[in-house]
């Protein structure tokens, strides 16, 4: 009986209009940065007058025959201008749709995890990324009948051990930047442009290696449209590894909680009634 009312209740308090109006942000956050980044990187190779592949694939080639030549830094498709693309689209999705979106699962694992929102809330929100990243990659369908620039993979010659602690690090920073965002007071654009920072320096950091995932919904979209999934648990297991450290970074060192404190939290947060009173959480919940 105990568990069955619990159960009515944690469904009683998904079904409420935050929580399914922040579901619809997330699923829209996430497909517009999706589908403004993606396309870009699309055109980059267009853009620099080559046809086929682009930085995001340079190196992945399933066909080692004809490896793809090397890019320069300094190349009008480089490494740079795909850093700059993503670090854009993420600060102009985080200003369209409010600074309380996460449009990143890491992210909204953090959350969980540095108790600024319940599990099931983020279960939840992660469901709308996943759908918001298939959506932009079904719509990157119609500029481009080949999605592989823009997949995910990881590079010939990476280590599949490299290629996840890449992804940690990459990921790790980008979280505790957010994190930092929600615990110190900023003037109203500055979170978003600090994490559109972030996550171009992630980029420079894992492009060449990766494609740069840092984002599970990022990598999710374009290997369900294609279908291809290989090594795809790597753009799983960095970015939450990334969290996780990053969270546990924030609640023992950087914002350290007394035990006391944290148990009064947590129990707070997870105190369900049948009259629910609102959980006070940062404002990027």
């Amino acid at each position: 009986m105990l568990v069955s009312r619990y159960l009515r209740l944690i469904l009683k308090d998904i079904c409420t209009h935050s929580c399914l109006h922040h579901f619809l942000l997330e699923f829209l956050g996430t497909a517009l940065f999706l589908s403004a980044s993606l396309s870009a990187v699309l055109m980059l190779p267009l853009a620099a007058g080559k046809p086929g592949r682009d930085l995001m694939s340079a190196g992945n080639q399933s066909d080692l025959s004809h490896p793809a030549p090397p890019l320069s830094p300094v190349s009008p498709a480089g490494p740079f201008q795909v850093a700059l693309v993503f670090g854009l689209s993420i600060a102009m999705a985080a200003v369209s749709v409010g600074g309380d979106v996460h449009i990143n699962p890491s992210v909204t694992i953090a959350m969980a995890l540095t108790l600024r929102l319940r599990l099931w809330r983020a279960a939840l929100y992660v469901i709308g990324q996943l759908l918001g990243g298939v959506a932009s990659a079904s719509l990157l369908l119609g500029l481009s009948r080949d999605l592989t620039p823009v997949l995910n993979q990881v590079s010939s010659g990476v280590h599949l051990h490299q290629a996840v602690a890449l992804e940690t690090l990459a990921t790790l920073q980008l979280v505790l930047v957010v994190l930092a965002t929600v615990s110190i007071p900023l003037p109203g654009m500055a979170s978003p442009l600090l994490i559109g920072l972030a996550v171009s320096l992630g980029h420079l950091v894992a492009v060449r290696a990766t494609g740069c995932g840092m984002n599970p919904a990022r990598s999710f979209g374009p290997a369900v449209i294609t279908l291809n999934f290989n090594n795809h648990w790597v753009f799983w297991a960095g970015p939450v590894l990334g969290a996780c450290l990053a969270a546990g970074l924030n609640n023992l060192l950087l914002r350290p909680r007394r035990s006391g404190n944290w148990w009064a939290e947590l129990k707070q947060l997870y105190l369900l009634t049948d009259k629910q009173q609102p959980v006070a959480l940062s404002p990027l919940q």
